[in-house]
């Protein structure tokens, strides 16, 4: 009678425990499916801004194009060229921004890494160098998008400061 008495007892509370459990999974489920919502919802936002500024791009591209070409008739070939020379343009820009003439007169001797970088940008390669003179070298290298041209520049450095500047011939 007793071991009966211990059974009947057992699965009650077992009952109990699993009564009490499910609405805690429900309560659970209903925060985890309030959570999808939410991102559903904030990925939808982060797609229509996507397609906002990608359609701002194409405009802005579009009207400097536009802006420097002259409308003759017999201009109006050249759209093709003048928008492509736009897109290779901003595209060199933000691939190499360290490909811009003007910035590499302003790099100077004795110049820090932390300065080259503020000027030119991340360099392609940071490399330890062999010469004793030169402890690393930073090396600017690509392609001039319109043309393919490689080009190369390089600064050296020897105790923490620019020793030596090779700038491309851009």
């Amino acid at each position: 009678m007793k071991t009966k008495y211990n059974t009947h007892l057992f699965l009650l509370s077992l009952c109990g425990a699993v009564l009490t459990a499910a609405p805690a999974m429900s309560v659970a489920e209903a925060v985890a499916q309030e959570e999808f919502l939410a991102l559903q919802q904030r990925v939808e936002q982060l797609e229509a801004s996507l397609r906002f500024v990608k359609n701002t791009q194409v405009e802005a591209i579009a009207t400097e194009a536009f802006a420097s070409m002259p409308m003759t008739p017999k201009d109006k070939s050249s759209l093709i060229e003048s928008v492509v020379q736009t897109i290779q343009a901003r595209e060199e820009s933000a691939n190499f921004p360290w490909m811009d003439a003007e910035k590499w007169p302003k790099l100077q001797r004795g110049m820090t890494p932390e300065e080259v970088v503020a000027v030119l940008d991340q360099p392609t390669l940071n490399e330890p160098s062999m010469h004793k003179r030169v402890d690393f070298v930073y090396t600017y290298q690509g392609r001039r998008v319109a043309t393919a041209k490689k080009v190369t520049g390089i600064v050296r450095f020897y105790k923490g400061k620019v020793i030596e500047i090779e700038a491309p011939d851009l």
